[in-house]
């Protein structure tokens, strides 16, 4: 653990999660992949070790691609404005436009948005960030791309999912939908109006998240407690989200987490790199209101619940999917 972060969390418990080998999954191994859906119908939270060959390379780009984040976040607010497109797929957000860890507060992290398909048209409405860098950002999705599809077809299998309902067939390449990847930092400057990154649940099926900085927590679906998820060199880690738990019927567990600063004072930017793998947009699903809903609509009103105050976040299941109420009824899902 860093010096800085020792005095901050020696209190705090650092959640204990199952780790994942991806190359025992490329391989089918029945251990494994039981290994898999337990951690996904329990915590929703798992290391993934890709130090196989298959996955290496999203190890050897993950600094190449911090190295690029730092060059296009340190640049000039109204540079990045200009990447600003009024959408929640693409594009630039700066600090301050949704709610905050703390009550009252606002959120202290900008996100680079980078949509998988204008990557694969090669859109000339792709930032600058990306255009320097083509190859590191179609390597990086297309990989991130296999790990979360080979794990939704483990799911798939592992739960005997009907053929014309297994999971991967909701994410079909040519079919419009919201998977995106994030890049994300959390500037060092904290202060009591904007902090961190607030309570919630993902969105979509998959997220992979690299970041080898403290700052996540989940909250523990045994405790009820928040618990620190430790970065660790090699690995990423997952999460099932909202249309992933909606679609396996509640089966498996999309967990409320958050990110908080470190200590009172951080003396360095927090980097994180997110792969969203979302559904098509046209899928139907139950949401927690029992309502038919879609994937697209999901996504944008769970979007704009975010930059909702927090009073007005309490009074609908959006925000956490309708995980905090199964948590207070004890429901295993």
């Amino acid at each position: 653990m860093p010096p800085s972060m020792q005095h901050e969390q020696s209190n705090s418990k650092v959640a204990h999660l199952e780790t994942i080998d991806f190359a025992k999954l490329l391989a089918h191994e029945e251990a494994e992949i039981s290994k898999l859906v337990s951690a996904c119908a329990t915590a929703g939270f798992f290391y993934v070790d890709l130090r196989g060959q298959s996955a290496r390379t999203l190890i050897e780009d993950e600094e190449s691609m911090y190295q690029a984040m730092a060059e296009y976040f340190d640049q000039p607010l109204d540079v990045k404005m200009k990447d600003d497109r009024g959408t929640h797929k693409h594009g630039y957000k700066p600090p301050g436009v949704f709610a905050g860890v703390k009550e009252n507060s606002k959120d202290n992290y900008e996100t680079l948005k980078v949509a998988r398909d204008e990557v694969g048209a090669n859109s000339p409405l792709l930032p600058s960030a990306v255009k320097r860098y083509p190859r590191l950002f179609d390597d990086f999705i297309s990989k991130s791309h296999l790990v979360t599809m080979t794990i939704m077809r483990s799911l798939s299998n592992a739960l005997c999912v009907d053929p014309a309902d297994r999971f991967e067939q909701h994410h079909r390449d040519e079919a419009d939908s919201n998977t995106t990847l994030v890049l994300l930092r959390y500037p060092k400057d904290v202060s009591s109006t904007c902090v961190g990154h607030n309570q919630h649940t993902d969105i979509g099926s998959l997220t992979l998240l690299f970041s080898k900085q403290w700052g996540l927590q989940i909250l523990s679906p045994e405790t009820h407690e928040w618990e620190w998820v430790a970065p660790r060199p090699a690995h990423a880690i997952i999460n099932i989200g909202d249309s992933l738990r909606f679609l396996s019927g509640k089966r498996l567990a999309s967990c409320m987490h958050r990110v908080v600063p470190t200590t009172e004072t951080p003396t360095e930017h927090r980097y994180s790199v997110a792969y969203f793998l979302r559904p098509e947009n046209d899928l139907k699903y139950e949401d927690p209101e029992g309502r038919a809903i879609s994937a697209q609509q999901w996504h944008d009103d769970k979007y704009r619940t975010f930059a909702d105050s927090h009073e007005k976040q309490a009074t609908n299941s959006i925000l956490l999917g309708g995980m905090d109420v199964a948590s207070r009824e004890g429901i295993v899902v």
